[in-house]
């Protein structure tokens, strides 16, 4: 699952007379004065190379709302990943560094340890599994959005039917299409074609442009987007494949993980995680954990 609408948004917002797609009406992000003191039972628990490195390091890949928010520059504002990151990593007692990575280096960058743990509203995955790590706070799961011209064309998943769906290469999105897809050969209806794109903005545009009909979206990226970006969409399908959100880390990081699981149930517990969360409208888990994709958490 991964971070569509984004273009589409700041169209939107461009043909309001605004240039800035992360400024339009979002709430402002908790100040730093609301970060929560370090707990030395918790720091003691870190691997030596992270207090000796004094921070957390944070791959992440921009666009993404309401995950992340930028200013005109496009320098990270707020959103629910540096929210919840700088609280966690001030639970800690560590500092916290978040680095935009193309989404084609995201993952390979995790592996190769040039960050600590990717976090951007990454779907927990059995297949990501086998190779990292997730420590989840979040649940998230699809939806299917048209073009707002096309507002009473299409009204249900079965119209997607014989039509084109905007996905982005690489991600959970294209499951989700081909899912689609073979609901509709199974129904002796015209197959849906999934059609892969490099980046967001190239979706987005697919979509905008006629060249798609349909694009799988994130839930709370899509009603982010249109309540406050005015994003030009209609949902046409809500909340299919259902899926949980977390910190992605190596797999041989258990130690960190265990950490960070221990920092954000004791945010949990003492009110921050669901303030934190909730300041954009959504909900955490009632309780954190590790893999839950797997273990039905």
């Amino acid at each position: 699952m991964r971070r569509p609408l984004a273009v589409l948004a700041a169209l939107a917002l461009a043909a309001a007379g605004c240039g800035d797609p992360g400024a339009a009406t979002q709430p402002a992000a908790p100040s730093a004065s609301d970060l929560p003191g370090k707990d030395q039972k918790l720091h003691d628990m870190l691997p030596q190379r992270i207090k000796d490195a004094g921070k957390l390091h944070v791959g992440t890949t921009l666009p993404n709302l309401p995950y992340l928010l930028t200013d005109a520059s496009n320098n990270i504002t707020g959103g629910i990943t540096p929210d919840v990151g700088r609280a966690v990593a001030a639970k800690l007692g560590l500092g916290y560094e978040i680095e935009n990575i193309a989404w084609e280096a995201l993952l390979p960058g995790l592996t190769a340890g040039r960050f600590d743990m990717a976090d951007d509203g990454l779907s927990d995955t059995e297949e990501r599994q086998r190779v990292g790590v997730f420590v989840d706070y979040m649940q998230s799961a699809s939806v299917l959005v048209t073009a707002k011209s096309n507002e009473g064309k299409y009204k249900s998943v079965d119209d997607a039917c014989g039509k084109r769906i905007a996905t982005i290469r690489g991600t959970t999105d294209v499951q989700h299409a081909e899912e689609i897809s073979q609901a509709c050969v199974g129904k002796g209806k015209p197959a849906a074609e999934a059609r892969q794109y490099p980046t967001a903005q190239d979706a987005d545009l697919a979509l905008r442009s006629g060249q798609a009909d349909f694009q799988v979206a994130v839930t709370e990226q899509a009603k982010y987007a249109i309540s406050t970006q005015n994003a030009p969409i209609v949902i046409v399908s809500e909340d299919f494949a259902p899926t949980y959100v977390g910190m992605y880390l190596r797999k041989d990081d258990t130690q960190l993980a265990e950490a960070l699981l221990a920092a954000l149930k004791a945010l949990k517990s003492d009110g921050t995680l669901d303030r934190v969360i909730g300041h954009y409208g959504l909900k955490a888990l009632s309780e954190p954990g590790l893999n839950l994709a797997t273990k039905g958490g």
